[in-house]
């Protein structure tokens, strides 16, 4: 199908991203956004690639930012001790692409540019969703009235009031059990103490792993910034609590030098140079029933129906392949229904299973000094499907970054998911006792 009238309501990476994904087939794509301009919020964001492959096609240029080129994934425990090193120095000679650091506010402003760029598609900022009618499919704004097209994507993130009305009843996040800090430190400082320089100078995603918390922190913009993600659990959170649906920017420090003033040296060091920060509590749901409406005319894509923690850095990519699959599935489908029917069974299973090894890495990172994290020390060192670190296990790598979302499986055809790793312990783990906290 070709030169279909196209909405998408909501202007995230997973919408843009479908944009130019439908666009670059000839559709006649139309974006819903209700913010009045895109701001320079959040920090870092991981483009791995799986993701980094499908927005060069696209015509995004990724290659003109001020980025990185990550080097891998390290894990060190809490006290400083090295634990594995995940080299990605062959990704791009293996999957086609680089695996990229980058600014997210710059992420969105290519794919802005890269949106702009074509004729065949509207941003229509400030523009808030008053109806729908997911039957015809019509919506309808203030400024503009009803409109309707063949096909409405709803790409409007974790707070989808699409998800509800697709499922027919109220899916609301829920707790994970885990707050998290988004932070932006000064290099110099770094730079400057030979014990943190190559953390600027060499990058690498380092993730120190501990009770009850974790840090993940790279390099942004030519080494120009470096970004810092703190997630602690509620019970050990030293700082104000916050709502689930809340995000609140602040530029206390105290709390965090407080909590990790028994960590290794670094962590103490960010903690202390810490400035603002955001800070928010992580959720997601489980598998949903459904991703398309009963009319074949409406269907979620990105966060509205696949939320995940950010511990596996595939957030926005599966939002990308989503986009991917779904145009495939337009291409090569002979009505929209049976298109986005084609789309669910792709693209739902294996989103799921990335969703929940964040749940497995969660359980796994923040375990206590002991039996179960000795044990995790040696399974992380062998290259199979016990690996708890998701990038230690070649088969899942290669499962993940090599995966060809522009490729539309046929019917018959069996999704492949490979197992999910092992669970530590029910009795080391930080959360089977949590009341409130679905694991």
């Amino acid at each position: 199908m070709h030169n279909l009238s196209i909405g998408i309501v909501g202007a995230g990476i997973g919408g843009l991203q479908a944009a130019l994904a439908l666009a670059k087939d000839g559709h006649q794509v139309t974006v819903f956004e209700s913010t009045k301009e895109f701001l320079e919020v959040g920090a870092g964001i991981r483009v791995p690639p799986n993701s980094s492959r499908l927005s060069l096609s696209w015509g995004v240029d990724l290659k003109a930012l001020k980025k990185e080129v990550s080097r891998g994934n390290r894990f060190v425990d809490w006290k400083g001790n090295n634990l594995l090193d995940c080299s990605f120095d062959d990704v791009e000679e293996r999957y086609g692409a680089p695996y990229y650091f980058i600014h997210r506010a710059d992420l969105i402003e290519a794919l802005v540019r890269a949106v702009e760029e074509k004729p065949n598609v509207k941003l229509s900022m400030n523009t808030k969703i008053e109806e729908y009618d997911f039957d015809s499919p019509a919506l309808r704004t203030s400024a503009h009235g009803w409109q309707n097209f063949d096909l409405i994507v709803g790409a409007d993130g974790i707070k989808s009031a699409i998800r509800n009305v697709i499922n027919g009843k109220p899916l609301d996040p829920v707790d994970t059990g885990d707050v998290a800090y988004r932070i932006l430190v000064p290099v110099a400082p770094l730079l400057a103490d030979p014990d943190t320089a190559h953390l600027v100078r060499n990058p690498w995603a380092t993730h120190w792993i501990g009770p009850e918390a974790h840090a993940v922190g790279y390099p942004l913009r030519g080494g120009t910034m470096y970004n810092i993600i703190i997630d602690v659990t509620h019970a050990t959170d030293k700082g104000k609590p916050i709502g689930l649906e809340e995000w609140r920017s602040e530029a206390e420090n105290g709390h965090l030098v407080e909590r990790f003033k028994d960590w290794c040296y670094p962590v103490r060091k960010m903690c202390e140079l810490t400035g603002t920060y955001l800070k928010w509590k992580l959720a997601d749901f489980d598998q949903l029933d459904h991703w398309v409406h009963p009319s074949g005319k409406v269907v979620l894509l990105g966060d509205s129906c696949h939320p995940m923690m950010p511990y596996m850095a595939q957030g926005a990519a599966q939002a990308t392949e989503d986009a991917a699959t779904l145009a495939a599935a337009l291409k090569c489908s002979e009505n929209v229904a049976s298109a986005l029917q084609a789309y669910e069974r792709q693209r739902r299973p294996r989103a799921t299973y990335v969703a929940r090894n964040t749940r497995v890495l969660q359980q796994w990172w923040h375990l206590y000094d002991g039996t179960e994290r000795d044990r995790r020390d040696r399974m992380m060192q062998r290259d199979n499907k016990d690996n708890p670190m998701f990038w230690g296990c070649s088969e899942r790598r290669d499962w993940l970054f090599g995966h060809d979302a522009t490729r539309l499986a046929n019917p018959e055809e069996n999704i492949e998911i490979p197992e999910l790793p092992p669970l530590p312990h029910p009795d080391a783990s930080v959360y089977t006792k949590r009341p409130g906290v679905r694991l």
